[in-house]
């Protein structure tokens, strides 16, 4: 459950799932104030951490800390976009200053 609490796309408050894939790795399912999202999460203790996509196509990592009781548990984490595919790329290369590099035949400056 922790890691289905901390996978929650950008949250401030959600509510989620996990389904148990592998050992200490799960399918994580949740719904909060960004939307849906579905992710794999993974946890050790009360620490969490995971990452998912939500319908916008925004990539998500998160990472969080809880408690729980059987199935039920609760927890608190932080989210980040790691990539929107919305928004242009930060590092695109500016365009290059158009030069006139002049006709064949003119006189080369000194």
């Amino acid at each position: 459950m922790l890691g289905a609490s901390a996978v929650l796309a950008g949250c401030a408050v959600g509510v989620g799932f996990g389904i148990p894939l592998a050992p200490g790795v799960s399918l994580s399912v949740g719904v909060g104030s960004g939307g849906p999202s579905l992710g794999l999460s993974t946890g050790w203790g009360p620490l969490g951490a995971g990452i998912s996509v939500n319908p916008r196509g925004q990539l998500v990592g998160s990472a969080g800390i809880g408690v729980g009781a059987g199935p039920v548990g609760v927890g608190v984490g932080r989210s980040v976009v790691l990539h929107d595919p919305q928004q242009p790329l930060a590092y695109a290369l500016p365009e290059a200053p158009a030069y006139d590099i002049g006709q064949p035949g003119d006189p080369v400056a000194p």
